[in-house]
C-alpha cells in the first residue's frame, strides 16, 4: 500500500547523526534520528529537541576544550589530585553521565555543508533546519502538503525513519583525547518503514494539531515524516507515549500534524509544495 509513497519519501528523508562522550570514558555513543526537506532549497523540518542538541553541541565541546586545556596546565604534583577535584566542580563534571563531547553530522544532504541555520517552534517539538551546501545536492524531491486531507482516526499511515543507528564512520582518538568522524564505515544508517493507525487526533480550534499512531516506536523515528498512501504529509513524529491498557503498559507515537508545520514554514518564509 505505501510502497510507492515510501519510494518518494526515500528521496527528501535524510539521517541526524551524533556522537556524544561522557566524562571519563572513551566509548563513542552514536544516536541517529530523522529530518526531511521541504523543498530544493535545503530547508528541512525535524523536532525542535533534536534541533536544541545540535545547538547544544557547541557550548559542551567549547567546554570541554576550556577543562582540558586548564588540566593540562597543572603542575604534576602531589596537589593534583585536589586540583582536578576543584576544576570538576566548577565545570560541574561530578554528575553522573556528563556529556563532555558532542558531534553532529548530516549525512547524504550536500557534497560538502557550508552553513546552517536553525528557527525553533516555540510550543510544538518542531524546528526548521536551513542548510547551505556545496559540492551537489544529495536528496531529491521534498515532501508534499495538502489543505484538504487531514489525520483523522482509523487512517493508516507510514513513516520512514532510522530507529536503528547502523552508522560507525567514527573514533575515539586517546592521543588527541576527542571524537571524531571518519572517512571509513558506514556513514548512512538504514531507512526502515513504519506503517500504523491513527488512533486519536488532537485538536484547537477546529484544527487537528496532533495525533497518536500504533505500530513500531524508537527514538530515531523522531523528526520522520508520516505520510498518506498517496505520499502526502499528515505529519511528523515527535516522541513516544506510554500508557496502561488492562495492567499492560503500552508505547504510541506521538506526532504533530502537517497544518502545524505549514504554518510554521509560512510564518518562517520557507518555501514548499502542496497538491
Amino acid at each position: 500500500m505505501f510502497a510507492d509513497a515510501m519510494e518518494k519519501a526515500a528521496g527528501y528523508v535524510r539521517p541526524v547523526k551524533t556522537i556524544a562522550r561522557i566524562y571519563k570514558s572513551d566509548e563513542v555513543i552514536p544516536q541517529a534520528a530523522t529530518m526531511f526537506f521541504v523543498n530544493r532549497e535545503g530547508a528541512a523540518v525535524t523536532c525542535r529537541h533534536i534541533a536544541e542538541e545540535i545547538m547544544r553541541a557547541g557550548r559542551i565541546n567549547a567546554r570541554y576544550e576550556s577543562f582540558r586545556k586548564e588540566l593540562f596546565s597543572l603542575p604534576a604534583d602531589r596537589s593534583l589530585r585536589i586540583e582536578t577535584n576543584r576544576m570538576e566542580r566548577r565545570f560541574d563534571y561530578l554528575k553522573g553521565e556528563t556529556t563532555i563531547q558532542l558531534r553532529y553530522s548530516f549525512a547524504d544532504c550536500y557534497e560538502k555543508i557550508e552553513r546552517l541555520s536553525i528557527d525553533m517552534h516555540p510550543v510544538y517539538d518542531l524546528a526548521v533546519i536551513r542548510l547551505q551546501g556545496s559540492g551537489g545536492m544529495r536528496y531529491s524531491g521534498s515532501c508534499t502538503f495538502s489543505q484538504v486531507q487531514k489525520p483523522r482516526p482509523g487512517m493508516s499511515v507510514c513513516r520512514l525513519g532510522y530507529p536503528v543507528t547502523g552508522f560507525d564512520d567514527y573514533d575515539f582518538f586517546p592521543d588527541r583525547d576527542d571524537i571524531q568522524w571518519t572517512v571509513s564505515g558506514a556513514h548512512v544508517p538504514v531507512q526502515i518503514p513504519a506503517e500504523g493507525m491513527i488512533i486519536r487526533t488532537f485538536t484547537e480550534e477546529g484544527r487537528a494539531k496532533g495525533f497518536v499512531l500504533s505500530g513500531l516506536c524508537g527514538s530515531g523515528y523522531c523528526g520522520a515524516p508520516v505520510v498518506n498512501k498517496d505520499g502526502v504529509l499528515m505529519g511528523m513524529v515527535t516522541g513516544t507515549s506510554t500508557e496502561i491498557v488492562d495492567g499492560t503498559p503500552v508505547t504510541y507515537t506521538e506526532c504533530v500534524s502537517a497544518s502545524v508545520i505549514r504554518e510554521f514554514l509560512q510564518e518562517k518564509n520557507v518555501i514548499y509544495s502542496e497538491n
